[in-house]
């Protein structure tokens, strides 16, 4: 039956509901992130509880960014003993999936495979090492790779395979590459060999210095996509060799600035090479860009054949205007309209609540906007969502 999304004054987008195939929210167990980074067993199952309540479907979990929330033998990476899911020896998790999986709610797993403790990952040069986040210090200085250092596709391989082994029956991976396509100068014989094989000009003549984020310099864009399907296929030949048959997607990140708005994958050639994967991209600035940004996070991976899963503002504080210039019932508003404007296959909200301070959520800013708690917050956004439905 049809149902009507909240529209604007104006507005030209159909009242007749999308039907999403996924539908749900996108979190983190990761230390210092605020989200599922404190949660305990009574925080999933209310989680998982309101998810059911409203029609939700899936949920994906992210546990590695900065730090690492998850219990891990491998040695590169951290491991903070005040995380939840570590103190328990990833039981929490492991509940929490399988709960999931009892509400009817697919649960997926990821990993940020270019962030790592720089004192633990030895052997590779980071090109800049974070002391804090979005105004959060940091337990450690946290060094970021590029998606070509030799030991970057070996690492990933084995994180994505431990986690196959401690958590199976999941849906689906996802791969993450932030900050990995920034130049650095050891990247220059790597690029100019790529260049020379590829009949692409040499670095020297792209003109540089340049923020390959904010501004489009297309050979390097280029080749930095082909340094991250490196990784992709490393990724997936191990994990299907692992018998591994759900779902495989990548972040494709994008920048929004106050001039220019930019897509940092070869959205064309990553269609071509990897048109059975899922396109995640995401958008939290409803105040600038909003349109252009729609184009490059749904548009455009849609005409090149690949299927998206959208991240819109859930239950996230993060952002350097704080307060920002609209409210978060005014950001969810936006995405609505968009959603429904714009059609992604999928949609995870970024943020199902917080229980303390972090870098994409904290407890003291959700306050501020007028919520109790994080579950206060989150009930907020679920109404206001419960227009959206799933196909199944």
């Amino acid at each position: 039956m049809a149902a009507s999304l909240p529209l604007a004054a104006g507005s030209t987008a159909t009242t007749s509901v999308h039907l999403l195939k996924e539908h749900g929210f996108w979190d983190y167990t990761a230390p210092g992130c605020g989200g599922m980074g404190g949660y305990y067993e009574q925080d999933y199952t209310r989680l998982l509880d309101d998810m059911a309540a409203t029609g939700m479907n899936s949920l994906c979990i992210m546990v590695k960014w900065l730090t690492t929330g998850y219990r891990s033998r491998l040695p590169f990476l951290d491991q903070l003993p005040y995380c939840p899911v570590i103190a328990s020896d990833n039981r929490l998790l492991r509940d929490a999936i399988s709960e999931a999986k009892k509400r009817n709610i697919t649960v997926w797993l990821g990993a940020v495979v270019s962030y790592y403790d720089s004192e633990k990952f030895t052997g590779a040069k980071p090109w800049h090492v974070f002391q804090d986040m979005g105004g959060y210090k940091l337990p450690m200085g946290v060094g970021a790779y590029a998606a070509d250092e030799p030991l970057l596709i070996e690492r990933a391989v084995q994180i994505f395979e431990e986690l196959l082994d401690l958590f199976p029956g999941i849906a689906g991976l996802v791969v993450e590459l932030e900050s990995s396509g920034m130049e650095q100068p050891e990247r220059i014989l790597r690029y100019n060999q790529w260049a020379k094989e590829n009949d692409r000009p040499s670095f020297e003549k792209l003109g540089h210095p340049f923020n390959p984020r904010s501004f489009e310099v297309r050979p390097w864009r280029d080749y930095t996509s082909y340094a991250r399907f490196k990784v992709l296929r490393a990724v997936e030949r191990a994990a299907r060799n692992k018998g591994f048959k759900g779902d495989l997607a990548m972040i494709c990140e994008t920048g929004s600035y106050t001039y220019c708005a930019v897509q940092e994958v070869n959205l064309k050639e990553y269609g071509k090479q990897f048109p059975h994967w899922k396109t995640i991209t995401y958008e939290y600035e409803k105040y600038m860009n909003r349109y252009t940004m729609m184009g490059l996070c749904i548009e455009s991976p849609k005409q090149e054949g690949l299927e998206v899963y959208y991240l819109p503002r859930g239950i996230m504080t993060w952002g350097l205007k704080w307060p920002m210039p609209i409210s978060l019932e005014e950001s969810w508003r936006r995405d609505l309209e968009d959603i429904q404007m714009f059609q992604p296959e999928s949609v995870w909200w970024f943020g199902s609540g917080t229980v303390g301070d972090g870098t994409h959520v904290s407890l003291a800013r959700i306050q501020k906007s007028g919520y109790r708690d994080g579950v206060d917050a989150r009930r907020a956004l679920l109404r206001a969502a419960s227009a959206l439905k799933t196909a199944k």
